[in-house]
């Protein structure tokens, strides 16, 4: 349901830039008015700063959030902008996190001048008596730049991505008897495999009910992750408008489907949202199997990368993504307390940035 409140006000400037906020219905209009173009010119932004991708979940939050963007302004016209919630349960502090989050990683500002990124970081806790900037990656402007207001991160994680095509030669001797292995088993089964790349809403749709109850299998029994995909949030809902930019890859095993993966796509990279694989379906290699059919698919289109996400402790989880010859980087948090005092610090690292 679109959000009734709507508000947009001017916070404190920053040399030239003012710094506004826009909640509530005032939001969603920035993310279908004015985020397009700032995302268009961004080259740095990802997949999940996708206009489709922030309003589907924009407009299907529960009723205790509402969308929030932070822009840097010049006059009237923005330079940067950063979608985020605030969350406001009854009895509860009041908490701000990225739009999207935690389906959505590689948290970034579309827009990305400098200036204009600490115009926006110098408001961040002043928002709310919690502020989350969860999963910015270590390349970005705003990363760099948080670092300097406020020192080291509350966490690192993780990130995997892989560059296509696969490059088998530069694996070890084991990885490469591995994959030579998986795809003489698909070899052996022959047609009784199927490989399918969504195109279009009713597809995705279609697919996104297999991924979910394929998922349920494989992780009904273990305890979420924090951070981690939920699938009791709206994803259903959220990918209603997502069928330009989102689509999900399955592997069936004799009609049955044994795995699935939900990825989005901006340019020539891929990025891989959510995954699930049948963990009775032994003799294939489910989960394998359909990484190794992506990756040929998606080179085929063109694609130079493919971004498997934020990875877990679990040392398994690190040589699945690994044995596909992962580059790793690191995405950073930051959890920021709201203290009365902290103002008078912000507002004075505010003006040595002006100056």
């Amino acid at each position: 349901m679109r959000p009734q409140h709507a508000a947009s006000r001017t916070l404190d400037a920053v040399g030239r830039l003012q710094c506004r906020e826009y909640s509530g219905a005032a939001a969603l209009d920035f993310l279908e008015r004015a985020w397009p173009d700032l995302y268009e010119q961004d080259n740095a932004a990802s997949a999940y700063q996708e206009p489709a991708w922030l309003l589907g979940w924009a407009r299907h939050l529960p009723p205790s959030s509402q969308p929030l963007v932070l822009a840097a302004v010049d006059g009237q016209r923005p330079v940067a902008a950063l979608a985020l919630a605030r969350e406001t349960a009854p009895g509860a502090r009041t908490r701000i996190t990225p739009l999207a989050w935690p389906a959505s990683e590689q948290i970034r500002p579309v827009g990305g001048r400098g200036e204009a990124v600490n115009v926006l970081l110098a408001h961040l806790p002043l928002l709310a008596a919690t502020v989350v900037a969860a999963d910015l990656p270590e390349d970005s402007l705003l990363t760099q730049h948080a670092h300097t207001w406020w020192g080291s991160s509350d966490a690192e994680t993780h990130y995997a991505t892989v560059p296509l095509p696969v490059n088998l030669a530069a694996l070890s001797r084991s990885t490469r008897r591995d994959h030579t292995r998986r795809r003489r088993t698909l070899d052996r089964l022959g047609d009784r495999v199927a490989y399918h790349r969504t195109h279009g809403h009713s597809e995705l749709q279609a697919a996104f009910q297999t991924l979910k109850t394929l998922h349920h299998q494989r992780n009904a029994p273990r305890l979420r992750t924090a951070g981690t995909a939920d699938l009791a949030l709206p994803w259903r809902k959220a990918l209603s408008q997502c069928a330009s930019v989102a689509f999900i890859a399955t592997l069936t095993l004799d009609g049955r489907p044994v795995a699935a993966q939900l990825c989005l796509r901006r340019g020539p990279r891929v990025y891989s949202v959510l995954s699930a694989m049948d963990p009775a379906c032994q003799e294939l290699a489910a989960g394998h199997a359909l990484l190794h059919l992506l990756c040929a698919d998606l080179t085929a289109d063109g694609c130079t990368a493919l971004d498997l996400g934020r990875t877990t402790a679990d040392p398994g989880q690190r040589a699945y993504k690994a044995a596909y010859g992962a580059v790793w980087t690191t995405t950073h948090t930051f959890t920021l307390p709201h203290p009365v005092e902290q103002h008078e610090r912000v507002q004075q690292r505010s003006k040595k940035f002006s100056m």
